[in-house]
């Protein structure tokens, strides 16, 4: 047997990442448009409703936010049981699509976190302020998971910690999750204390009654660029190790690198519009996939044992 799930598996893993992303997409239009409170503090009711009848644009945001969700759960809830019915949960597929489980069910108790207490609409609290990066992170967790199952699943070598290829990876995992960090602070600082120009911003970060949040917003630039030289280095230090797709990939990091320095700049010019704010957060979940696969690449083991299915 060959050391791969069938590719209906395989197609199931990439749409559930897809899924999952577009929710990602939906959830920082919520923030954004401030609908985070749309369907009210019921949850998972919406408005009081299973189906609400408002035509509030807030309430129809986030009603279409919880429904992509559902959508997501479906899909997710489909490739975790079919890959352990397949191989069980100590393989390497098992094993990500457990992962991805766990993180799928984060991702709703966060979000329903953030219902429950209130932590959205105008709300500063450190609570909010806590646990939207913590969301954020995990998103990024959920997104590698679902990832690294679609990879094995089509046949790709499972991953040895060591090797030089060990520093170049968490610099790379490490530098996407900081920048994940600052960057949901920046988001939700835009979104709370929009700024009336680029001046009317440094004036706000560098005020001596500055918010917390605001002061944290002047962060996320200087990381990013940190962040974006590092992967450069990361995607030419480990690229002799990779296979033809993930040499391919590694050279798509550094375009999009260079493309999030400019849609982070036209982010900031433009006083951070809804839809600028949207592709900004696309492009770095696209990033973050491509960093995740050339990691896997960078670290697989060099046999390749069989893949042997569970029994039924």
């Amino acid at each position: 047997m060959t050391d791969r799930l069938s590719p209906r598996f395989v197609q199931l893993a990439w749409f559930s990442l897809v899924v999952t992303t577009i929710v990602i997409s939906t959830g920082a239009l919520v923030r954004a448009t401030e609908s985070g409170a749309g369907c009210g503090e019921s949850w998972p009711r919406c408005d009081g409703a299973l189906i609400p009848v408002s035509t509030d644009a807030a309430t129809v945001i986030e009603f279409t936010h919880r429904m992509a969700t559902v959508a997501s759960s479906i899909a997710v809830a489909w490739l975790v049981i079919w890959a352990l019915r397949a191989v069980g949960r100590s393989h390497r597929v098992g094993r990500a699509a457990l992962a991805t489980a766990g993180f799928f069910a984060g991702e709703v108790v966060i979000g329903a976190l953030l219902v429950v207490f209130g932590w959205v609409d105008q709300d500063s609290s450190v609570g909010r302020l806590i646990v939207v990066p913590l969301h954020l992170v995990n998103t990024f967790l959920l997104l590698g998971a679902i990832t690294l199952v679609a990879w094995w699943a089509a046949g790709h070598r499972a991953i040895e910690w060591k090797g030089a290829a060990r520093r170049p990876v968490a610099v790379a995992i490490g530098g996407m999750l900081l920048i994940g960090i600052t960057g949901a602070w920046n988001a939700l600082a835009d979104t709370l204390f929009p700024p009336d120009s680029v001046l009317d911003a440094v004036r706000q970060e560098f005020g001596n009654s500055a918010e917390l949040l605001v002061r944290l917003r002047v962060i996320h630039p200087i990381v990013a660029i940190a962040v974006g030289l590092s992967l450069v280095w990361f995607a030419r230090r480990v690229r002799a190790r990779l296979d033809d797709d993930a040499r391919r990939f590694s050279r798509w990091i550094e375009l999009i690198v260079f493309g999030q320095f400019v849609i982070g700049i036209l982010n900031i010019a433009l006083l951070t519009p809804v839809e600028v704010q949207l592709i900004h957060l696309a492009v770095a979940d696209v990033l973050w996939v491509l960093v995740v696969l050339v990691a896997a690449s960078a670290l697989e083991t060099s046999s390749r044992p069989e893949l042997v299915e569970a029994p039924s």
